[in-house]
């Protein structure tokens, strides 16, 4: 899943992509976002993007619930996403807010180079064909700046 955060014209935007791992369609698939004062209960479109538009001093964190079997009581999958503030790409706590975020999982965004965070790294460099020693170095600072899209 891919999130960003983009401010247009004085109002916030909350962006969520979703993508099933498996390939798997999920045009139709509902979805419900608990964002501070907002609850929004959709159907995913083809492209899997979500668009909210944020009331001023909404929480900087996002609940999502995937219903991805029809008629579902509970969702699918479960998660919380970071709404706002990345860390430059240029940081290892910007490096591991992406990660995170895009499914590879580093851990606790702290900045620290733990092994939990190699792993998130690896994982991501294994997954884009990139040489895999666990280090975020140019080449997957890059990538990652590219398929996060921020």
């Amino acid at each position: 899943s891919l999130n960003t955060f983009v401010v247009q014209n004085e109002k916030e935007y909350f962006r969520l992509q979703i993508i099933h791992e498996d390939g798997d369609d999920i045009t139709g698939k509902r979805i419900v976002l608990n964002i501070g004062s907002q609850t929004i209960d959709t159907v995913l479109p083809s492209d899997g993007l979500v668009e909210v538009e944020l009331n001023e001093n909404d929480t900087l964190t996002a609940q999502v619930d995937l219903y991805l079997k029809e008629d579902q009581s509970s969702p699918s999958e479960s998660f919380t996403a970071q709404v706002g503030h990345l860390d430059p790409i240029d940081t290892l706590s910007g490096v591991q807010a992406r990660c995170n975020l895009l499914g590879f999982d580093c851990g606790t965004v702290d900045g620290v180079n733990g092994a939990k965070t190699k792993a998130g790294v690896r994982d991501f460099q294994y997954e884009h064909d990139l040489e895999v020693d666990g280090i975020a170095g140019k080449k997957t600072k890059a990538k990652l700046q590219q398929v996060f899209g921020s």
